[in-house]
């Protein structure tokens, strides 16, 4: 752990979200005093560094300022260990599995030409292979979600999405849409068409190009298979410095085809499905909002906690797998149970309401959903707690 340019400390949230996944499920006497002892190292070490540099929390990054006051606060006195500890053994962000990276990127050149317009037999049948045998792996081994190194648990959520057809299908129409949009644009432009290969991966950012000498690879995130061609044509021009307009590009990432892919990928990679947090219980939310505000009706969806420190979205509902997701940044001990409420009830609406569609037009945040969203009973305190967690960022 040291400092980083602009006083950000490297391998901060990256401690605070490992602490915080370990310590949502059972964990052992032994592993929760060794924890206890490298946080309290941890946050020494921070205290250390900022005293060294003459500079106080406040002047960290949001994020790391949100992982050392999560690590600061923690009280291991009012954590109970269990008996015996986890039955595999393997703490978090630990295991992965031999050549998934390598046959991913065979997949992705497969798919990634022009050519590929339709995915062959055997292409599908290896995808669907591999993500059958995945998935026995982890459950003969009894891997938790958490324990899978997160490129693991991206590439496993990848191979699970593309194990239905129609999604791969989907994949392939988009190599079609993008390849014309990036060959014109490259450099290679005046070469033939399979110098350019486009990528959809499990990455950061919004695009990444790779250039050899005879050729193009373009790496995308996996939701831009939902992109149109307009879109892809924004990018381009984007990627390879010849258009300056990203908001074409931010909105389409923003959009619910985008949101729900990036949603349905995370479910399928893993997410821990642990609705009691450390300082909040999702379960007990959604019990008092079900009576409160719908009469006790509604059948309990699936509840989680994200894996992030988030403060510009707090709650996300997947419509597809009937599941709420809170975001972590929400489970602390200055967080009022009215805000844990008031996101659960938004996202329930969401639930109840459903989305409808006007003029080619998806909308979810209608007239009658605006309107019941401030049924809340503290829709004012709450809002007031949620704009405060978002201005600190």
């Amino acid at each position: 752990m040291a400092l980083m340019e602009r006083f950000r400390i490297s391998g901060l949230v990256r401690l605070a979200k490992s602490t915080r996944q370990e310590l949502a499920g059972p964990i052992s006497a032994e592993r929760l005093d060794r924890l206890r002892r490298n946080v309290h190292s941890a946050t020494r070490m921070i205290e250390g560094l900022l005293h060294q540099k003459g500079i106080t929390l406040n002047d960290l990054p949001s994020p790391s300022k949100k992982a050392y006051q999560f690590l600061k606060d923690l009280n291991f006195d009012a954590i109970t260990p269990c008996d015996t500890d986890s039955p595999n053994h393997f703490p978090p962000d630990s295991v992965s599995f031999r050549g998934l990276q390598s046959y991913l990127k065979d997949v992705l050149n497969q798919l990634g030409t022009v050519d590929s317009a339709v995915p062959t037999q055997s292409v599908y049948d290896s995808i669907a292979s591999s993500s059958k045998n995945i998935e026995e792996q982890i459950r003969a081994k009894g891997i938790r979600p958490e324990q899978l190194k997160k490129n693991s648990r991206q590439i496993r959520g990848w191979v699970a999405y593309f194990s239905r057809r129609e999604n791969l299908n989907s994949y392939c129409a988009a190599v079609q849409r993008a390849h014309p949009c990036f060959h014109q644009a490259s450099p290679c432009a005046a070469r033939p068409a399979a110098s350019v290969r486009i990528h959809f991966c499990p990455m950061q950012g919004i695009y990444r190009i790779r250039r050899s000498q005879h050729s193009v690879l373009v790496q995308l995130p996996t939701p831009m298979i939902c992109f149109e061609r307009e879109t892809f044509r924004s990018l381009s021009a984007l990627a390879l410095k010849k258009g300056r307009d990203r908001q074409p590009v931010l909105d389409a990432t923003l959009a619910q085809p985008y949101q729900r892919i990036v949603s349905e990928l995370e479910l399928l990679g893993g997410v821990v499905a642990q609705a009691g947090g450390l300082y909040h219980d999702l379960a007990a939310s959604f019990d008092r909002v079900n009576a409160r505000y719908f009469n006790g009706g509604l059948d309990r969806p699936r509840l989680v906690w994200s894996r992030i420190f988030t403060v510009r979205k707090f709650g996300h509902y997947d419509h597809a797998r009937d599941t709420v997701m809170v975001s972590m940044s929400l489970d602390g001990k200055a967080v009022p149970e009215c805000a844990i409420d008031f996101i659960v009830y938004h996202e329930l609406l969401h639930k109840v309401l459903g989305v409808t569609w006007k003029n080619n037009t998806m909308a979810v945040h209608t007239t009658e959903f605006m309107n019941r969203e401030r049924a809340f009973q503290q829709y004012d305190d709450a809002k007031a707690v949620l704009k405060r967690l978002a201005s600190e960022r």
